[in-house]
């Protein structure tokens, strides 16, 4: 797998982001205020809808030619820290359970949103709301710790809160 890249411009950056599916490099171009509106405390997920813009003429039943997703989590500093691709609305179970560490897949889900604000009111902290920025149902509870670049140990301290406030809940797969 090739590393991902960045270029920053004055008013937008440019992403080459591997694509597990196409086996190559994608080229975006994000616009900052986009990526602005998006981060409010937590990474900015940007979602990319395409097909193999090379595929192998040779293999009839290569599956990249078939419309498929990338998500690319870029956080403030404009750096990638995460990009997954899938077919369908959201990855597979056995895309999720790859990078886990154990046999179950542990998936955290939003129970209840709380708005921004709710970090200047002290109900939760801006560490929190980051976490439940990724907890978008596509993040094992791993990735999203690799995601806020963040230990998974504080990661689980963090998720165990957010569970005892109502606020999360994680589902495991197995």
């Amino acid at each position: 797998m090739a590393q991902n890249k960045v270029k920053k411009y004055f008013t937008f950056i440019e992403i080459w982001a591997w694509c597990d599916i196409c086996k190559e490099m994608i080229d975006l171009k994000v616009d900052k205020d986009e990526i602005a509106k998006g981060l409010s405390m937590g990474p900015y997920t940007k979602e990319y809808k395409h097909t193999n813009p090379s595929p192998d003429p040779d293999d009839l039943d290569d599956p990249s030619i078939n419309e498929h997703t990338i998500y690319v989590y870029i956080n403030d500093q404009y750096s990638v820290t995460e990009v997954k691709s899938f077919f369908g609305a959201s990855p597979s179970l056995p895309e999720l359970r790859m990078g886990t560490q154990t046999g179950d897949v542990r998936i955290p889900i939003i129970v209840k949103e709380v708005p921004k604000m709710s970090v200047s009111l002290g109900m939760v902290t801006a560490e929190e709301y980051k976490v439940m920025k990724i907890c978008d149902g596509m993040n094992t509870v791993e990735k999203v710790a690799q995601i806020a670049s963040i230990s998974l140990e504080n990661v689980e301290i963090i998720m165990e809160k957010l569970r005892k406030k109502g606020l999360i809940r994680i589902i495991k797969r197995t």
